[in-house]
């Protein structure tokens, strides 16, 4: 099963109830992973709200993994030493890389996912954020999509837990199980990274409200995780295993200047 780039999703319908129905029926007969985890499932609350397409999602995407692959074997008189060799690969690792193929310097970066609320079927985001103080009270943003470099897989339909209002479809917050398998891959408008790899594992999606500054509800952003992810990778011409976490987290809303 190929991966696809990006993390496509399919959000911000009114009418979520029938929209977790279409994800369960697509992930059974597509290739495709029509969302990647916490790809921001929105419930919209209103019309209005579905209007604010300028309006983002942003959560934090954090990795920690560790790479395992064969190391030396060593004689010492009848003994003989096969070793394993470890590292540790985490978001900074990650950011350090995706820094040299772009040509730009993610030294203190963030990498996050961003989601368009309000805009069906768009397309969720990979960003490697850059904030640069000017001055005390002054500071400049820099986003650069990265997410080419990511995809995604969904394995089996999810196995959902949640209510809703069968009157109004109003959707709360639920927890969401299932099986996904994540990417880290070349692009082929870049140089080659240094490492690459696909895990795969359970996956638990847990749907928090989305609130603004008066406390009133948007919508319900998928916040994922997948611990104990396990999965093959490359660095270089060595092939190596790996396993351990991927977590997207946050609600963070913004408007787009």
């Amino acid at each position: 099963m190929e991966p696809v780039r990006g993390f496509p999703y399919y959000a911000n319908m009114i009418n979520k109830t029938n929209h977790r129905i279409e994800n369960i029926k697509q992930s059974t007969h597509m290739n495709a992973c029509i969302k990647l985890c916490s790809m921001a499932l929105l419930t919209i609350a209103s019309a209005a709200t579905v209007q604010a397409s300028q309006t983002n999602v942003v959560q934090s995407l954090t990795i920690k993994m560790t790479a395992w692959s064969q190391g030396p074997t060593t004689t010492n008189g009848t003994t003989v030493t096969v070793k394993a060799n470890s590292q540790s690969i985490a978001t900074k690792d990650i950011l350090g890389w995706l820094g040299t193929a772009t040509t730009n310097n993610f030294g203190s970066s963030q990498l996050l996912v961003m989601n368009q609320l309000g805009v069906p079927e768009s397309q969720s985001r990979i960003i490697a954020r850059t904030i640069t103080k000017v001055s005390k009270t002054l500071s400049t943003t820099n986003n650069v999509d990265v997410s080419g470099f990511f995809g995604s897989v969904t394995y089996a339909a999810t196995v959902n837990n949640y209510s809703y209002n069968s009157s109004s479809n109003v959707v709360n917050p639920g927890t969401y199980y299932g099986y996904w398998g994540f990417y880290l891959l070349n692009n082929a408008n870049y140089p080659p990274l240094p490492v690459t790899f696909q895990v795969s594992g359970l996956g638990v999606d847990s749907a928090v409200d989305i609130t603004n500054t008066k406390k009133a509800v948007l919508g319900l952003a998928d916040n994922f995780s997948i611990t104990n992810a396990a999965g093959i990778g490359m660095m270089g011409t060595n092939e190596f295993i790996i396993g351990g976490n991927i977590i997207i987290s946050g609600k963070t809303v913004e408007v787009d200047p």
